[in-house]
């Protein structure tokens, strides 16, 4: 005799259509949480790996070691790894920037790869051979090749408790190697070289011989408890611990913010990806679980009389649970697979959109085009995170049929085996005519179960909600094309540090490429002794937390960022006759505002020895000005022209340079004059107008397409739950549907019924998911503004939500109705369901 749990086998392949609705919501759910899990995986690898390039591939480190206290740490069996290093020494490279110098007794590749990436020649091998940034050599002004001698003048730092003194020395040495330049080390002001094995010993004298020691702990869980009975053992100085906060953060490992010495760590990029993520994952989860849901329930219903036969041959509770948990396990054994393979072939193209939506910066990436090669090079896929996705579809699924299982079970067998008999209640009610049959029978049809109405609208309400929420966020989103008024020209270039000599300027103004060119000087000036400003003379104390700034804008820059003003003000402003001010922010603390200095149209300032006529002021955010990445920076700023500007602070060298080209430009070849500026002058940062507008509407168009594929993906989950709720009344009715042909409907009028159901579903699901969607545009909003406020009532987007779910109702309904066009109307009433 066969297994009973044959039965699950035959019983999906008798119901088909059932079998088939139920595998594509496993399909579509295992594919959505694929997605999720693989995303996740590549976003934490993608976390990691910019972590090490910015820390290391270390936990923490120990400054000013001896070489017993490094073979202690050789030796303690609670680290995975120790990696020592000695600094020889730093140079300043300008007054923001300094160039260390170190020697790595390990294989420095597997500790900080980002500094030891070589693009030309090797690493050092042997004593006085160097390698460094390809930044660097130009900051240094050197012009050689690989092999030549570079001479250094460097400055090594002891510290005795809070006392240091330094040894400077200068140093002859081989460049062997060229590395790659590493931008993500600018913030931190320190660019790293590395020397031969034996250069620092050759070159420091005895007292400034010590290690520098990079520690991996084994127990990720006992971190800190290691780290504090290290420091307690070793007698180690609290500043000579350093922890790598970022890869600390990126591997979860807990860690004292106190010990750390850090108070904030800014990571939003990663966690709010993934929360995004599992808010979908749940939205997908929750919409297929309706599905199975409501198909397991009908089904199980129909088989009543089959259960009561089994329990009255002996089944018990627990196999009739077992079987149908069976058969979803047997569907999710052929739809899990399926699902994850299609995950995995399509994670990379939504996690690439999705991240499109944030800025490149909170994922430690400098643009978008590095962005997405991270995202290339971590999408291999990610076993634990698809086992994790495969789990979570298959327990979803089983809790989805639990309901099911359990309604199959409590059913007495001689209440199964005698059908089921439906109670009607009648209210009283007034008699009315019927203008519409196929339609008032319709709406009895949906009174016959509130419960399986209610899942198949809550499944089309959660589509409109979600597609009326997105039109609203993916307008907000939509930024191509929103700075082009802003662009003074078809390129920026910018240099924060040593900026572009008048002679770079000079050359890209007569070329024959650019049209015009926009150009500006930047000088920031921090607060000193009595609040005036170091380095240039200002007539007034400046107020707290206040900064100097000092503007030179070409005669190109004024006619374009203040086209505005009085055609005599501005020609003033230009011809060097006076100044415009720009005035600090207000500021307030605890309530109170801060004092700022304030200055007004028609006064005078004077600034480095000379008296400027204020000709016009700017207050609040419009018209800042700034290089590159300074951003905002509070204080008063003095905007001149070019002339005044040199006479001011002494500088001739301009900051950011805006060409416009001439109609007609190879912009390939013209890409290839700013890279040899940019190889020329080190520090310099450019991109393309051109390359980020179209990056911007590549973005957007991500945005959208990735929007609508998820509108779709749970529409169209929520269509297999109106699919099979038609299908299911036909099938319970068959023969009720032959009796009401035998007695004169036709079947054009029977199709019109089921079609009236279906359109009473969208209607029903569109006025709900309306509002539902209004209330999310309203939450939307305020994420923008920060104000809760009720907004427009986005009315396009509602009508298209109810057009589209009517319309996808009364298709849905389409489907199953081919079944009444084959019945015979004796057939089906000799039929016994």
């Amino acid at each position: 005799m066969k297994h009973y749990h044959t039965l699950a086998l035959k019983e999906l392949l008798a119901q088909r259509v059932t079998s088939v609705l139920i595998l594509l919501a496993i399909v579509l759910s295992t594919m959505m949480t694929a997605v999720i899990g693989q995303s996740i995986g590549v976003l934490s690898a993608m976390r990691q790996q910019q972590a090490i390039a910015i820390g290391g591939n270390r936990h923490a480190g120990f400054v000013q070691m001896d070489e017993a206290q490094m073979e202690t740490l050789r030796s303690d069996p609670r680290l995975s790894f120790v990696g020592a290093y000695m600094v020889l020494g730093s140079a300043r490279l300008d007054n923001t920037l300094l160039l260390g110098l170190s020697e790595f007794q390990e294989d420095v590749r597997a500790v900080y790869p980002a500094i030891s990436a070589i693009k030309e020649g090797r690493l050092p091998q042997a004593p006085m051979e160097l390698a460094l940034p390809e930044d660097v050599l130009g900051y240094l002004g050197f012009s050689g090749e690989l092999g030549d001698t570079l001479t250094l003048s460097l400055s090594k730092a002891l510290r005795h408790g809070v006392i240091t003194q330094s040894y400077d020395f200068t140093a002859d040495f081989t460049l062997v190697g060229v590395t790659e330049s590493n931008y993500l080390h600018y913030a931190a002001g320190t660019i790293n070289g590395i020397v031969g094995p034996g250069t620092v010993k050759a070159l420091l004298p005895e007292e400034y011989l010590y290690y520098n020691v990079d520690i991996r702990v084994a127990d990720k869980g006992s971190f800190q408890d290691t780290m504090d009975e290290l420091v307690s053992s070793l007698n180690v100085h609290e500043l000579d611990t350093t922890y790598n906060v970022p890869y600390l953060n990126a591997l979860g490992i807990r860690y004292s913010a106190e010990a750390a010495d850090v108070t904030d760590i800014s990571e939003a990029g990663f966690p709010f990806m993934t929360a995004a993520g599992i808010l979908v994952g749940g939205l997908i989860l929750l919409a297929a679980g309706l599905v199975i849901y409501n198909i397991l329930k009908i089904a199980v219903s129909r088989r009543m009389t089959q259960y009561g036969v089994l329990r009255a041959i002996g089944a018990d509770r627990s196999q009739l649970y077992i079987l149908v948990a069976v058969q979803v396990l047997l569907l999710c054994a052929v739809g899990i697979p399926i699902g994850l393979l299609l995950g995995i072939l399509s994670a990379k193209g939504i996690l690439t959109a999705a991240t499109g939506l944030l800025s490149p910066e909170i994922f430690l990436a400098r643009d978008a085009g590095e962005l997405n090669r991270l995202i290339a090079e971590n999408s291999g896929g990610k076993g634990l995170f698809l086992l994790a996705s495969a789990a979570i579809t298959l327990v979803f699924s089983l809790t989805a049929a639990l309901p099911a299982a359990r309604y199959a079970a409590r059913v007495a067998p001689t209440a199964a085996m005698a059908g089921s008999r439906v109670r009607i209640r009648r209210r009283d009610r007034k008699a009315k005519r019927s203008r519409n049959f196929e339609a008032f029978y319709a709406r009895l049809n949906l009174k016959r179960s509130r419960g399986r109405t209610a899942i198949t609208v809550l499944s089309l309400v959660m589509s409109i909600t979600v597609f009326i929420a997105l039109q609203g966020a993916v307008g907000l989103l939509n930024t191509a094309g929103s700075g082009v008024a802003e662009h003074y020209g078809d390129y920026s270039i910018t240099n924060e540090t040593v900026g572009f000599s008048p002679e770079e300027y000079q050359a890209m103004r007569d070329d024959p490429r650019v049209a015009e060119l926009t150009a500006m000087q930047f000088s920031l000036y921090e607060q000193g002794t009595g609040g005036y400003p170091v380095g240039i003379e200002f007539g007034r104390p400046l107020q707290p937390a206040e900064t100097f700034q000092v503007l030179g804008l070409n005669s190109a820059y004024w006619d374009r960022a203040f086209s505005s003003l009085p055609p005599e003000v501005l020609e003033k402003l230009k011809a060097g006759e006076g100044c415009m001010v720009r005035n600090p922010l207000p500021l307030t603390f605890e309530g109170q505002e801060i004092p700022r200095t304030t200055i007004l149209t028609g006064e005078s300032v004077t600034v480095a020895g000379r008296e400027l006529a204020v000709l016009d002021t700017l207050d609040g955010y419009d018209g800042y000005l700034s290089v590159g990445n300074n951003g905002f920076i509070n204080g008063v700023q003095i905007i001149v022209n070019e002339e005044l500007y040199a006479a001011l602070t002494g500088k001739t060298a301009y900051n950011e340079l805006l060409p416009a080209l001439a109609e007609g430009t190879d912009r390939a070849e013209f890409d290839g004059t700013v890279e040899a500026l940019a190889g020329r002058v080190p520090g310099t940062l450019w991109l393309s107008y051109e390359d980020t507008d179209r990056q911007l509407a590549e973005s957007f168009a991500q945005i959208r397409l990735l929007a609508w594929g998820l509108i779709l993906f749970v529409a169209f989950i929520g269509l297999l739950n109106i699919i099979n709720t038609v299908y299911t009344n036909i099938h319970t009715r068959v023969a009720e549907i032959g009796m009401q042909r035998a007695i004169g409907m036709s079947a054009g009028s029977l199709s019109k019924m089921f079609l009236w159901e279906g359109a009473y579903y969208g209607m029903i699901a569109a006025a709900i998911g309306s509002i539902a969607g209004y209330v999310c545009t309203i939450f939307v909003e305020a994420a923008v503004t920060d104000e809760l406020r009720l907004v427009t009532v986005p009315v396009i987007p509602i009508l298209e939500a109810a057009v589209l779910a009517i319309t996808a109702c009364l298709l849905a309904t389409c489907i199953p109705l081919r079944r009444i066009s084959k019945m015979s109307i004796v057939d089906s009433i000799e039929t016994v369901d």
